[in-house]
């Protein structure tokens, strides 16, 4: 009687394997995660890199296929390739297949925006001034404008060697320029004095604006003496402009803010960055920009525009964590 237990104990056992074994032969799975990156703005003709990755079992004999929409090849083979965007502006997905013989295949897809900041149909409102000045370390050109006793650039700082552009998207670099900290602005030197902040980040021959520029900047606009504690009611409206970006409101609407850009200075919200640039945040809502006067040894000042107020306020932020836009100044003759 044992013996017989013991053989259908046996035969139990090895049935349960074999369905097992089977169950297992007729619904496996790669392991992993198939994935790539892909970055959230292009610009027309950019060639950009791609390369799988994630699948972790088996690591042989696996296809991936490439399909997008919105470049010049419709479709590529291979773990890594290469792809070149169109002119067309607007949004594209690109999809990514991985194919193994014994396994259910893997799908994963991303969406980029194919922007052209040079283009009226891609990036528009900007209002243009009558002067420029070209950057010679890198030939970037910038619109400038007198305010009172200095003269203004009405765009953001682009330059490329320090910094990064918001979430280190490369393509919206020509529309809110880069973020910088206010030591890498300022090269760790606060200032005061009309006309008298440090170069740091700005062209030769131009400065990071002090505290007194700043208020040079909002007396002139507002007609009247104006202190830099003040939160320069309705500077804030005047300053910023009514923009889009393929078709997409930059600014957040408030009606407590219109956005009229009468002053012609520009303002867009192009956010800010933290913890040495690792968190990004306040992108269509906030506007930073720096003063190279510093609030204590900590800490450098700022003035932000908000987009649901029509104030130009001040505020102060760690000098090595915090990253804003820079505005460069000159005294004019």
């Amino acid at each position: 009687m044992k013996k017989y237990l013991i053989a259908v104990l046996i035969a139990f056992v090895s049935l349960s394997a074999c369905k097992k074994d089977k169950k297992d032969k007729e619904s496996p799975y790669m392991a992993g995660s198939l994935q790539f990156s892909l970055p959230k703005y292009l610009l027309p003709n950019q060639e950009i890199e791609l390369s799988a990755s994630g699948i972790t079992d088996p690591t042989e004999n696996i296809t991936y296929k490439w399909v997008a929409r919105g470049f010049t090849q419709d479709s590529l083979a291979g773990q890594s390739v290469k792809f070149i965007t169109k002119d067309t502006i607007g949004s594209f997905s690109i999809s990514l297949t991985a194919s193994h013989p014994d396994f259910p295949s893997r799908t994963y897809s991303l969406t980029t925006n194919i922007i052209d900041p040079n283009s009226k149909e891609s990036f528009s409102g900007i209002k243009p001034s009558d002067l420029t000045i070209t950057d010679p370390r890198d030939s970037k050109v910038y619109f400038i404008k007198k305010y009172g006793n200095l003269y203004w650039f009405v765009e953001n700082l682009r330059w490329k060697d320090l910094g990064f552009p918001y979430e280190k998207e490369e393509a919206l670099t020509d529309i809110y320029g880069h973020l910088y900290t206010w030591n890498q602005a300022t090269g760790g030197v606060s200032s005061s004095g009309l006309g008298n902040g440090p170069q740091g980040v700005c062209p030769p021959g131009w400065s990071i604006p002090t505290k007194e520029d700043w208020e040079d900047f909002a007396s002139f606009n507002l007609n009247a003496s104006i202190n830099f504690d003040n939160e320069w009611n309705g500077l804030g409206e005047s300053s910023s402009i009514t923009a889009s970006l393929n078709g997409n409101a930059i600014w957040r609407f408030s009606p407590d803010n219109n956005k009229t850009n009468n002053n012609g200075f520009n303002a867009l919200p192009g956010g800010s960055t933290s913890n040495e640039f690792r968190s990004f945040s306040n992108m269509y809502s906030f506007g930073f920009w720096w003063s190279s006067t510093e609030h204590n040894s900590n800490s450098g000042l700022y003035r932000f525009i908000h987009f649901d107020r029509a104030t130009f306020p001040y505020n102060f932020a760690n000098k090595s964590q915090f990253a804003a836009s820079v505005r460069c100044v000159k005294l004019a003759n």
